[in-house]
């Protein structure tokens, strides 16, 4: 029992001096096994547990602080800049250049249809304007010259001056204009029908017109209708000489006469 405890003690004071000299040196371990010679010559080696570490810190390896020194330095920032934080906008897909001329050549042929379409309705507005105006200045003015008088008359406005027109005579006082259209609906090309009549008495004067825009249903009339009753009396139907009574052709005329000689 006394060489027990005697081992136990000199276990603890060696212990004691390996703490004191790592305690000593911190910058290397230098803890190696020891086995006391009274312990060598027994059969089986005593176990051995490990000294407690009183700083850790002691064991860890100088290069490493120097490697963390190092990397700190690395990432130490240098002086804080304010620098304003932009918000990224997606990433758009690029365009290749034949699309972009395709795009290009799209929009110009757009401008291009748009000039062209207010040129022409600056166009059709001059026409209108200029037909407008023309329409205006040019209205016709039908004077009238028998019997020695001229006058202007106006009611030939309302008649197509390329029309085939009619000469209606010999009409009873019961003849109105809607008896005329009456009779001449039945050709596809009539067009109007008049009964002259006295402003002062509204009676008629005997005779009327009927306008025709096909020559072949003039004449179709012209053969059908004339000699027929019209009301009390057959009508007398023949060309109208409207034209005759115009002051130039009258003229004209009278300058043909004197150069014959008639007067």
């Amino acid at each position: 029992m006394a060489s027990g405890s005697s081992i136990d003690d000199e276990l603890r004071r060696f212990e004691e001096e390996i703490a004191a000299t790592e305690s000593q040196t911190p910058q290397f371990n230098t803890y190696s096994p020891f086995t006391p010679h009274q312990l060598r010559n027994k059969g089986q080696p005593a176990t051995i547990s490990a000294p407690p570490v009183k700083n850790p810190a002691a064991l860890v390896r100088p290069t490493t602080h120097i490697k963390e020194k190092r990397k700190e330095n690395k990432s130490v920032p240098g002086p804080s800049v304010n620098v304003p934080q932009v918000s990224k906008e997606p990433d758009m897909e690029p365009v290749s250049q034949p699309a972009l001329s395709a795009l290009q050549m799209e929009l110009e042929v757009k401008a291009v249809m748009e000039q062209v379409r207010a040129r022409q309705n600056q166009m059709l507005q001059k026409q209108q304007e200029s037909s407008s105006a023309g329409k205006i200045k040019t209205v016709k003015k039908y004077v009238r010259s028998a019997g020695g008088q001229v006058w202007e008359d106006h009611s030939l406005n309302d008649w197509d001056p390329d029309d085939f027109r009619m000469f209606c005579g010999d009409l009873g006082n019961e003849v109105t204009e809607e008896t005329l259209s009456r009779i001449f609906s039945a050709y596809p090309s009539f067009k109007k029908a008049r009964v002259v009549r006295d402003k002062r008495t509204n009676k008629t004067k005997g005779f009327g017109f009927a306008s025709f825009s096909d020559p072949n249903d003039f004449a179709k009339a012209m053969r059908e209708v004339n000699g027929r009753y019209v009301g009390n009396r057959p009508i007398k139907l023949r060309k109208s000489s409207w034209k005759d009574r115009q002051l130039d052709v009258v003229k004209k005329k009278d300058k043909e006469k004197k150069r014959l000689g008639f007067r």
